[in-house]
């Protein structure tokens, strides 16, 4: 226990027996600072009503479904990954994953150092950063090819993507039955990407700056976090009629 405590005295700040510490009072500092913020919120939104117009519907009718229909902007990701797999792997099993592997952080890095500290060492920020455009790459890549990946002769009418392509392709191919390409391309080769993809950065981490565990806890994290963004970003801005991809200045309210 005295080995611990020594530990902790160590990595947090040096505190003089007797010395008067310096304090800041929650008001009139932190409160002022907060109803400065909540003003400005407010007027923001008021200029932002008084010159952009609120794109509202009919009053809701269960028998006509919106074009396109989008979940809230904190469930887009889900929907994004719900155009390229199995809906029980995206709206289900990923999500509960996720929130599984996030909470076993704190067992896997078990070093009290650093802790509350962002990026934590040195290495955090450039390891951030690389994970981040490392991930965005790649999903954005993966995006892009499969809303306009079109083969002729293999993909029917209507049908793009690697889903549809490893579906037909296989079926074609090798004579397998459509039921068992289709749950190859909806649900284990998103799989394999879905491992692969974190693996992969987690050991190019590993070799490239000789990370400990948690530097690669970072590069992780970064990962969830810029997935959640750039799947959030396409979902809300890049998502429009029959949710295909177009530009933002493309994306019209649904009708």
């Amino acid at each position: 226990m005295a080995d611990v405590t020594e530990k902790f005295q160590q990595a947090g700040p040096k505190v003089q027996p007797g010395a008067k510490e310096e304090m800041v009072y929650t008001w009139p500092y932190l409160v002022s600072i907060e109803a400065i913020m909540a003003v400005t919120m407010i007027l923001a939104l008021t200029i932002m009503s008084t010159f952009v117009n609120a794109p509202l519907l009919d009053l809701a009718n269960a028998d006509i479904t919106p074009n396109p229909a989008k979940a809230p902007w904190y469930f887009l990701g889900l929907q994004e990954l719900l155009l390229h797999m199995h809906p029980a792997l995206a709206g289900v099993i990923v999500p509960t994953a996720a929130l599984v592997l996030l909470g076993m952080i704190p067992y896997i890095d078990r070093d009290r150092r650093g802790t509350g500290i962002w990026f934590s060492t040195k290495k955090g920020v450039p390891i951030a950063v690389f994970a981040a455009i490392y991930t965005a790459v790649i999903e954005i890549t993966l995006v892009v090819v499969d809303e306009f990946l079109i083969i002729p002769g293999i993909h029917p009418d209507g049908s793009k993507g690697i889903g549809p392509l490893l579906k037909f392709g296989l079926a074609k191919a090798f004579g397998i039955k459509e039921v068992w390409t289709a749950w190859i391309g909806e649900i284990l080769i998103p799989i394999i990407f879905m491992i692969a993809i974190p693996w992969i950065l987690a050991s190019w981490v590993k070799r490239r700056y000789k990370a400990n565990t948690r530097e690669v806890m970072i590069s992780l994290y970064t990962f969830y976090l810029t997935s959640f963004v750039v799947l959030s970003l396409i979902g809300t801005a890049f998502r429009g009629e029959s949710m295909h991809l177009m530009w933002p200045w493309q994306v019209k309210p649904p009708h």
